[in-house]
């Protein structure tokens, strides 16, 4: 059990070791200790993420975004937890700001902002269904629709505005948004049924 505990604070001191001089060489200009802290952590960042978001291709957003934080982090590290614990708390707060951002284009920004105001783990990762709604209806909308008819979308059902107010911001009348809305919401009803409550919920604000 001592060699065991011994061979762990060995460990941890080796990696304090090898974080200090990343850190040391990267605030002295050297590409190349980044580049070694990239591949280091690459693996580990990527699965972290990977099995929050469940899309491949925004995991690697995600962490490609993870890094270029790290990197200008860099001055403001104190050593008071490992690089790597703090790399990852880095990739918690990019995860968080990308649910919060894709809660509110579903919710709306009223609802969006009560989200902001207690941002737990639990109420950001509710929101991956959501998302994944959110990825799929954006499709449909760009393979089917102009982006007038896509923007007069957004504004009714991830801004909550009135159908009046949207009328008066892109110059047409009320009926003509309406048809629009109709419109938008017929190409999705076969692509994304599940997105019905949301627009019946959207239709009673």
């Amino acid at each position: 059990m001592r060699t065991e505990r011994n061979e762990r604070n060995r460990k941890s001191e080796n990696d304090l070791a090898r974080d200090e001089a990343w850190v040391a060489r990267v605030r002295a200009g050297d590409e190349r200790a980044f580049a070694e802290v990239y591949a280091a952590f690459f693996p580990r960042v990527y699965a972290f993420i990977l099995k929050r978001v469940g899309d491949q291709a925004e995991a690697e957003d995600l962490t490609q975004e993870t890094f270029v934080q790290l990197y200008r982090s860099f001055d403001s590290y104190e050593g008071r937890s490992s690089l790597l614990t703090w790399t990852f708390g880095i990739a918690h707060n990019v995860c968080s700001r990308y649910f919060r951002h894709c809660s509110r284009w579903m919710v709306g920004s009223r609802d969006a902002r009560e989200l902001e105001d207690t941002p737990s783990d639990a109420a950001i990762e509710s929101r991956l269904d959501a998302t994944r709604l959110l990825s799929r209806c954006d499709e449909a909308l760009e393979a089917s629709r102009r982006p007038a008819h896509r923007e007069i979308f957004r504004l009714r059902y991830a801004e909550s505005q009135s159908v009046r107010s949207i009328a008066k911001q892109v110059g047409k009348s009320s009926e003509a948004v309406k048809v629009s809305l109709r419109r938008s919401r017929n190409v999705l009803a076969e692509s994304v049924p599940e997105l019905e409550e949301i627009f019946d919920g959207a239709a009673r604000a």
